[in-house]
């Protein structure tokens, strides 16, 4: 009889995440020319299959901000080959820090800065949600005049894609918010 969750070696899977730090570079490399300041730490859950490859992944926490990099950095994840687990499958988490790319960082925002553009995007936030349950978090960069440069989203597990595709299509078409100034601005918040 197996256990539902076997064991896997955390040295070996850090060894595996660690293996793939130069394509997470690539996740990152083409938006950084749209969002300078693109940087951020990211803790991936990642289910084991027996065989050692990546059942399924997302992300518990992301402060990367950009929808684009966090698909790619998970989809990076999902094609990796992870050591066998004994027992069945299992289970991984992993952080790390996707490092600064430009010689300053952006402006760190509260989320209250945002909090009324929110307000005002309700109804369409809502209707991502419909059917969600748990807490989401947003990361958002906001650009001069109050455009929004990029946004991502962390926390809506495993099925929770669309959910956070059509978050992100919200937040990024938001009008209403503040100008950081000549530089942009970073702002995390829970919806």
């Amino acid at each position: 009889m197996k256990s539902e969750l076997g064991d896997v070696d955390p040295d070996a899977v850090r060894k595996t995440f660690r293996g793939l730090d130069d394509k997470f570079m690539e996740c990152a490399k083409g938006e950084i020319d749209r969002v300078e300041v693109l940087a951020g730490s990211v803790k991936f859950f990642v289910r084991i299959a027996e065989d050692g490859s990546a059942k399924w992944a997302y992300l518990e926490e992301s402060e990367v901000g950009d929808r684009t990099v966090e698909k790619c950095l998970v989809q990076t994840v999902l094609g990796a080959q992870y050591p066998k687990p004994d027992g069945g499958e299992a289970e991984a988490r992993y952080g790390m820090e996707l490092p600064l790319q430009s010689t300053r960082p952006p402006n760190e925002w509260g989320a209250e800065k945002v909090s009324q553009a929110l307000a005002k995007h309700a109804e369409a936030i809502g209707r991502c949600r419909t059917g969600a349950s748990g807490g989401l978090q947003a990361t958002m960069y906001v650009g001069p005049g109050g455009k929004v440069l990029a946004a991502g989203i962390a926390g809506a597990g495993k099925d929770g894609e669309g959910e956070a595709d059509c978050l992100v299509e919200v937040l990024e078409k938001m009008k209403g918010l503040p100008s950081p100034g000549s530089w942009p601005a970073k702002v995390h918040f829970a919806l």
